[in-house]
């Protein structure tokens, strides 16, 4: 039987039943949308009210976006502006000296400038538009004839060479005049290299592997180009005193090196022989600043393929400390620092080309910036479970590690945190984990689904954090997620797993002994990716409703009560389903249902209590969610989503209200690390605040987010 389950969008606004004590159980959110991939940044007080704002350059759908500060280290939504084709570089400047902060923008693929001036209240008039060289992928602002008047530079990729427009003070610009520099220039700043108080131009030559120097005659012309070796495929430049001797100094991104040069200045406009150090794969760009207030210039990069920011705290003598390593969000290229809380510290600003945002990184002023807590769990770290493994009454996790074909035990600390980890092997790939008392000895044990050989795993605990490996069952090709629960009604807990490769469940019915029977199987939908048990119907027998990706679809086995089901009636869905969970969402002590898609949305269906569902209404949440957990975040006795944003690096929160609606406008996300994906809950330091674990495949982490709410 097949069943349609109508599609229904909204953006909830409900009244609150109870009002929520707290909005950032796992910190500020720090993510602000903009239009498609950021790949550039500038910041100033664009509205003249003291705050900080930022503007990006998104190179996909041509414009650019403006958030405007509150001066508390968020932001308001972006308010976006159409420029020309392939923007490439953003830069601030006051171009008709009304005092404002008017914008520049380099777009690569129409050879051209989109100047737009300024309104005086953040917003902006439309483009007016410059002819440059071909494919300007950089661009700065300087006063290069000492008139004045704001003139403007631009690193011309296609022709390598550097483009001068010189400014009329007016908002307008002269045409320009060109000069040549070494192959392929990306990155270009301004700055005084030989002392003469004129500015000079650097650039960051790509396809040379240099630096190009250009000295100014003092007139706003240029002397021919100098260069000076840095490492594979330079892609930005900036400029600092980093040895406190009075001369600007260089550092560059090294993309093809995964580095960043240093080149100390002579004060001449010539440079010493760069020094190297390591930093996150592809560095994207750097931003200059001292994050921990001892008066020498530290540096934080933007590292594009590992989603990552690096800051290298600087010694005062030119030399630098090893990388810190900070979570940012997906393909970050822009990086920007500046005080965008009022409290006198640095902070960070990251553009995400992946996640189409900004994120906020607010500065401790010790040169440290907030991350989450990470624990090495194992290759490919896929779920996750929870028990008391060792009888401290303290929350342990299990960790499934299809890499490496184990499961690794984390013994958790009364602190929140963890011990490293130990490890126990199980079949090949394995990819869920479940906790429970198999053979009534009041001791936890595992079962573990290995999705290449067709198997589940069962480890026996010893209660001491210890398991020994109690064989394996046969089950269903390709099994993707196991749950355990008494179908039977006979008190010993059986084993259902979910089966990709033949579109079926196993049950496996438990003997008490931590043996079990033969699987038994059922026929689900195509593709079975995940499960959940309850009694939908009340009648008392416990039922299953599977996630099944490829026909768009869940299909729910009502439960016999002796461990057999019946037919599966299937319900079909707005896209594949990857993920599902129970709950009474809206306190009519009906199950509910939390379904995540293959798209941005998380659905939420409610139950009438006798086997059948409602239409389901639709969370947009802008991610690509992969995973949900369901409990009270904020202390309000009122049910919450949390969802694992596997095309990112975040986990957000979206509160509840008890009766069954959620709060789509106050949705905050918090960093886990790069694609999280299982998400589990508890209590991990004994505060009586529920804190979230969440498995990060590419690293192999588990990230522990602790509940701060009071």
């Amino acid at each position: 039987m097949i069943l349609h389950l109508f599609f229904i969008f909204i953006v909830v606004n409900a009244k609150t039943i109870v009002a929520n004590q707290c909005k950032t159980p796992f910190g500020s959110n720090n993510r602000y949308d903009v239009m498609a991939n950021p790949v550039a940044m500038t910041i100033g007080d664009f509205n003249n009210d003291d705050k900080l704002d930022l503007a990006t350059a998104n190179d996909v759908f041509n414009t650019i976006s403006v958030l405007l500060g509150n001066g508390d280290g968020t932001f308001q939504t972006e308010i976006n502006y159409t420029v020309a084709n392939n923007p490439l570089s953003i830069a601030a400047g006051d171009f008709n000296k009304d005092t404002k902060l008017d914008l520049v923008i380099a777009n690569e693929a129409d050879n051209s400038l989109s100047i737009l001036l300024n309104k005086g209240d953040g917003t902006y008039e439309n483009q007016k538009k410059y002819p440059v060289g071909i494919n300007p992928s950089g661009v700065t602002v300087g006063d290069l004839n000492h008139d004045g008047k704001l003139d403007l530079a631009i690193a011309d990729n296609g022709e390598s060479s550097v483009s001068i427009l010189l400014g009329n003070g007016d908002g307008t610009f002269q045409e320009q005049y060109k000069y040549d520099v070494g192959g392929l220039p990306k990155g270009i700043t301004v700055g005084d290299f030989n002392g003469d108080n004129q500015l000079d131009i650097v650039t960051a030559d790509n396809g040379e592997n240099t630096v190009s120097i250009l000295l100014n005659r003092g007139n706003g012309t240029f002397h021919n180009y100098q260069s000076f070796h840095v490492g594979n495929a330079p892609t930005s430049v900036n400029i600092g005193d980093f040895n406190h001797d009075n001369k600007l100094d260089l550092v560059t991104t090294n993309q093809d090196s995964d580095s960043i040069s240093i080149l100390l200045g002579n004060g001449n406009g010539t440079f010493q022989k760069q020094e190297t150090y390591r930093v996150g794969g592809y560095p994207q760009s750097v931003t200059v600043g001292d994050f921990n207030d001892d008066k020498k210039l530290d540096l934080a990069i933007a590292n594009q393929k590992d989603s990552t920011a690096s800051v290298l705290l600087g010694n005062g003598d030119g030399t630098f400390q090893n990388q810190v390593i900070y979570i940012a969000d997906l393909f970050c290229v822009p990086i920007i620092s500046g005080d965008f809380n009022g409290d006198k510290k640095l902070d960070l600003a990251v553009g995400n080309g992946g996640a189409d945002n900004v994120m906020i990184l607010l500065g401790k002023g010790d040169g440290t910036f907030p991350n989450p807590t990470n624990y090495h769990a194992g290759v490919s770290a896929a779920a996750s479970a929870l028990g008391d493994f060792n009888g401290d009454t303290v929350l342990d996790l299990a960790v499934a590690n299809p890499g490496e074909n184990t499961v690794s035990i984390l013994l958790g600390n009364q602190n929140g945190t963890f011990r490293n980890r130990e490890v126990f092997p199980v079949g090949a790939s394995p990819v869920s984990v479940t906790v429970g008392d198999f053979n009534n000895d009041t001791k936890l044990d595992l079962v573990v689904t290995n999705f290449d050989n067709y198997t589940v795993s069962i480890l026996l605990g010893n209660g001491d954090g210890n398991f020994r490996n109690y064989g394996e069952y046969i089950v269903g090709p390709n099994a993707t997620c196991v749950a355990v629960a008494d179908f039977n009604n006979d008190s010993i807990l059986d084993v259902v797993t979910t089966n990709q490769g033949d579109n079926s469940i196993s049950i496996l019915i438990g003997n008490g002994n931590g043996t079990f029977q033969d699987h038994d199987m059922y026929e689900a939908t195509l593709n079975p990716t995940y499960l959940v048990t309850g009694d939908f119907n009340k009648d008392n027998k416990l039922d299953v409703i599977t996630a099944n990706s490829y026909y768009d679809s869940m299909s729910i086995l009502f439960g016999n009560g002796n461990g057999t089901f019946q037919k599966p009636i299937t319900y079909l869905m707005d896209g594949g389903l990857v993920f599902i969970a129970t709950a009474d969402l809206n306190n009519d002590t009906n199950l509910d249902l939390v379904v995540v898609s293959d798209s941005p949305d998380v659905f939420v269906i409610f139950g009438n209590g006798d086997g059948t569902f409602q239409d389901y209404v639709a969370y947009e949440l802008g991610n690509f969610a992969i995973a949900v957990a369901i409990a009270d975040y904020n202390n309000d006795q009122l049910l919450d989503i949390a969802v694992t944003n596997n095309y990112g690096t975040s986990v957000g929160i979206l509160f509840g209200h008890g009766n069954g609606t959620f709060d789509y406008h106050d949705y905050v996300s918090s960093t886990a690390g790069p694609y999280p994906s299982f998400i589990v809950t508890g209590d991990f330091n004994k505060d009586m605040k529920l804190d979230i674990a969440v498995t990060n495949a590419q690293d192999g982490n588990v990230a522990v987010l602790l509940n701060s709410c009071s």
